[in-house]
């Protein structure tokens, strides 16, 4: 708690609100820094959606330092465990060597890829946040997609510390050419670009990661790991749903709060439908492609099809009325 504010009543109250000053806090010099150019370190230009109220936003999962801490640690030894179970299992010769191949480091080492740019995507958020409600949960969502490259990693170098790296060499060329891969690989490139954190937040968390994320985790790699007997893939799979849950939980918090915004959520409406369009549109034609791709795996489910419609169903669900969505079921829009 800070001194000459009441206590707020829980923990997260107490560990989050007022941790980050502005004028329109704490600052009531104006700010004490400005960059080179004059700038301050924070303004409400860095997004084109507007908040009568940015403070008012409360995180729905209350996460706090701790609680973030305990989850994770319980998660890692989880996992940890079920890497050696995945070593013991490859270096007696029990990995089938299909899914080893495809599904692990067709998929599971590509990955990671992504992650590292919802990483940096999700840190410059966080430096651009415009109260400390959001920059906390940005912090932590952050983090995690810094630890779900690795759980990629992990058992990557598990595996080439028995079996040499030959089963990896063809990771790097598959995201940066393989044609399966470019759609999404140009998506994730363009959040990289995309100057207004808030639509960069949403691309992630609401769209992408409900979309190409589930459908490649849960539509393919928890799928073959049951059906092979890969117990790590399916504990690393349950970590990052459970990230994700927590992910889309706050994100759709603070669109209900800019929307229900009684100046700026009707702006703030037209302003997120014409981003959920566009990202929509990209999450689907990266679907479609890997559609496509995996379908030449021998390691691939012969319901695809149906692991995307169940992925589109999930959104949809998610989602409610906040937007009307374009998605079709079939991998297109």
């Amino acid at each position: 708690m800070k001194t000459g504010h009441m206590t707020l009543g829980t923990a997260y109250e107490d560990l989050t609100i007022f941790q980050q000053i502005s004028p329109e806090t704490d600052a009531v010099q104006g700010w004490p820094l400005h960059f080179p150019d004059g700038s301050p370190p924070l303004s409400p230009d860095s997004t084109a959606l507007r908040s009568q109220n940015w403070y008012g936003f409360r995180d729905p999962n209350r996460s706090i330092y701790v609680d973030w801490v305990a989850e994770a640690h319980q998660n890692e030894t989880a996992l940890a465990y079920q890497l050696e179970l995945l070593e013991k299992a490859v270096g007696s010769g029990g990995g089938d060597p299909d899914w080893l191949r495809e599904g692990i480091a067709g998929v599971a080492a590509v990955l990671p890829y992504a992650d590292r740019s919802y990483f940096r995507v999700l840190s410059r958020a966080q430096r651009l946040a415009l109260s400390d409600t959001v920059t906390l949960a940005l912090v932590f969502g952050a983090a995690d997609a810094l630890r779900h490259v690795e759980h990629a990693a992990a058992q990557r170098a598990g595996i080439e510390s028995i079996s040499g790296e030959v089963t990896f060499n063809a990771v790097e060329q598959a995201w940066t050419a393989g044609a399966g891969w470019q759609p999404f690989r140009a998506a994730v490139e363009q959040v990289l670009a995309t100057s207004d954190w808030v639509e960069a937040l949403i691309a992630v968390n609401v769209i992408l990661e409900p979309l190409v994320g589930r459908f490649l985790r849960l539509g393919y790699l928890e799928r073959g790991g049951r059906r092979y007997g890969d117990t790590y893939t399916i504990a690393a799979t349950a970590t990052w749903l459970q990230d994700r849950d927590r992910a889309g939980r706050w994100t759709f918090a603070l669109i209900d709060h800019l929307l229900a915004d009684p100046e700026y959520g009707a702006a703030n409406r037209v302003i997120l439908t014409d981003w959920v369009d566009r990202w929509e549109a990209r999450a689907s034609e990266a679907v479609a492609a890997l559609l496509l791709h995996l379908g030449e795996f021998a390691t691939a489910p012969d319901d695809l099809n149906e692991a995307w419609a169940d992925v589109v169903h999930t959104y949809r669900r998610e989602v409610g009325d906040r937007w009307a969505t374009k998605l079709a079921v079939t991998g297109g829009l």
